[in-house]
């Protein structure tokens, strides 16, 4: 065969090749690749259970999906990156008028950023005649939001980041004012200002669960780009407010914000949603405008202010939770993934600088019902007192539910994998790979983790030194060991189960004396500290076996608060020695 025939042979194989290749932003940001095509989801089958997936979903790609308001049919796009696990954070984009979706999403170079970071993008897009007012585009986004939270084909965080273009941004920033609880941080270029009576009315409402929290008292990072400022003076006041900020910002005061003016939150700020971690707040305002705000390099600085934060509880304003997003590479966190009866399983592993060389202390930590370790781990802010205490962190994860949820299968279901055997297994892999000290490991959980907490504590007490939880009592008799195990339990006001410990109920069940021979649950101690009534139960050795806090005004989210309280006045007083004996110290 001669040569030009292999080179023509060569080229017609390449061809068919790309023909076949999954869509990617590498090839999209290729000026010489073929058209970005979405796939639309609309009447596709939801897809089934990969158990090798370990938590990623089970479709990534470029996706649109019909959204309906009143008599017109409207799109939205949705990009999930390759990698994208389950609960994986996804940035909410309103696109600007003038280009296509796909033209900006190309400039623009979110795509690149989706992959790189392995997360999600939602994409808004205005209607045929472009974007309207705030107000009536704020049914469309309502609607989409409703699309962006069915967990058919992917599924969410929980809360976003909000990146709002022009007039979709201005509408964006109007949908963020009257959900703050579901915005982490958010963006707004170019866009306009809202109407001073639309901002005022809604700002003045209040929370149902606390109604002395309004909404223009949470705090919401945002950062505002506009070549004139003064056109959004409004939103700039509302959101200095609303971040609880100094009165006057400074220029260039923060890295990254390209001049940006600043104003940062006051150092003695009380909003409840800032009181519980170690975070402050900022508005920024930089004067900027024109083709540089649609690039690739800027992009990146919108997307490392947006994912600085991260937050945690839509629910309640009394248990929302801004915090700062710990940053998986820099801080060393290992995500590691085990082979078990066919089933990948993933677990994360961070053991801080401050922890000692050998005999590290071990907290394992059992997320709520559908959270995987990577959700639970931004959220429950553990590795924020890991790093001050200097001990080790291990969260398991759960394993699928469905192709895009997950769960703990803690009641044996046949179809699932055993997580009791799990948990031992990782339990016996740490013992391998790290120098930990077996005597100082300390097992917790929220919601269904808590159950799973409570249950281990008599499949395999003998692994575990102190048990202590949230949010989640015993719904089926204990079975197994019952050694006398230290156990401290946190439930919230108004929790998914009564607070109330001395009324029959799941509580009351849960909170069990006879195990430790603790006598009466009127045998307690009762303490009383902020938020916190604490009842303690000690044994004849005046050492406390058994504790149970109800935490004023929280509902079923544990706050931040308690995972200090769970470190500090509990596992760190406890040990055990090579015969099994488990010692208290003050």
């Amino acid at each position: 065969m001669n040569g030009k025939k292999i080179m023509f042979l060569m080229v017609i194989s390449l061809m068919l090749l790309s023909l076949v290749m999954p869509v990617s932003a590498a090839s999209i940001n290729n000026k010489n690749a073929f058209k970005l095509e979405a796939t639309s989801l609309d009447g596709m089958e939801k897809p089934a259970i990969d158990i090798t997936l370990g938590n990623k979903l089970p479709l990534n790609g470029y996706f649109t999906r019909n959204v309906t308001v009143g008599d017109e049919t409207r799109t939205v796009k949705i990009y999930v990156a390759p990698e994208t696990t389950v609960r994986d954070y996804f940035t909410v984009i309103a696109a600007p008028d003038g280009m296509t979706t796909e033209e900006f999403l190309h400039k623009s170079g979110w795509l690149d950023i989706a992959d790189k970071k392995s997360e999600g993008l939602f994409i808004l897009e205005p209607g045929v005649n472009g974007w309207g007012s705030a107000e009536e585009e704020l049914a469309y986004i309502n609607e989409a939001v409703k699309v962006l939270k069915d967990t058919k084909y992917y599924n969410t965080f929980g809360v976003f980041y909000l990146a709002g273009y022009g007039d979709g941004g201005t509408a964006l920033q109007a949908w963020a004012m009257q959900n703050p609880l579901f915005v982490i941080s958010s963006v707004f270029v170019e866009t306009e200002d809202l109407d001073a009576e639309f901002i005022q009315k809604t700002g003045e409402k209040t929370f149902a669960e606390n109604r002395e929290i309004s909404y223009s008292e949470v705090p919401v990072p945002t950062w505002l780009v506009n070549d004139n400022p003064s056109a959004v003076e409004n939103l700039v006041e509302y959101w200095k407010g609303a971040n609880d900020t100094v009165a006057s910002g400074e220029k260039g005061s923060t890295e990254g914000l390209m001049g940006s003016t600043v104003y940062i939150q006051k150092e003695d700020s009380d909003r409840i949603v800032t009181s519980y971690s170690d975070v402050r707040s900022k508005v920024a305002v930089l004067d900027q405008g024109g083709n540089g705000v649609y690039k690739t390099g800027f992009t990146k600085k919108i997307y490392n202010f947006l994912s600085y934060y991260t937050r945690y509880d839509n629910t309640t304003v009394n248990g929302n939770v801004l915090g700062v997003r710990p940053d998986y590479e820099k801080m060393g966190v290992e995500i590691k993934e085990m082979q078990l009866d066919g089933y990948t399983r993933e677990y994360l592993v961070y053991v801080p600088d401050s922890a000692p060389e050998e005999n590290i202390p071990v907290v394992f930590v059992l997320a709520g019902n559908t959270q995987t370790a990577r959700v639970f781990f931004d959220a429950s802010h553990w590795w924020e007192v890991a790093d001050k205490h200097g001990f080790m962190l291990v969260m398991p994860s759960e394993q699928y539910n469905s192709s895009t949820d997950v769960t703990w299968n803690v009641n044996y279901a046949p179809n699932k994998q055993n997580d009791f055997v799990f948990l031992e297994e990782i339990v016996k892999q740490i013992d391998k790979d790290y120098n930990i000290d077996p005597g100082k490991r300390y097992l917790t959980g929220q919601s269904l983790g808590s159950m799973f907490t409570n249950y281990a504590s008599a499949v395999m007490p003998e692994y575990f030194t102190a048990f202590g939880s949230t949010s989640g009592p015993l719904l089926r008799p204990v079975e197994g060991k019952n050694d006398k195990v230290p156990f401290y339990l946190l439930f919230g006001e108004y929790d998914i189960w009564s607070w109330d410990h001395t009324i029959k109920g799941q509580t009351n069940t849960t909170v069990k004396l006879d195990r430790n021979e603790l006598g009466e649950l009127s045998d307690a101690i009762v303490t009383t500290k902020d938020r916190y009534t604490t009842y303690t139960w000690y044994d004849n050795n005046e050492t406390p076996m058994y504790k149970y806090t109800q935490t004023k005004d929280r509902a079923h989210n544990f706050i931040v608060s308690e995972v200090w309280e769970l470190w500090e006045n509990w596992f760190s007083h406890w040990e055990m020695d090579e015969e099994g004996n488990r010692h208290y110290t003050e």
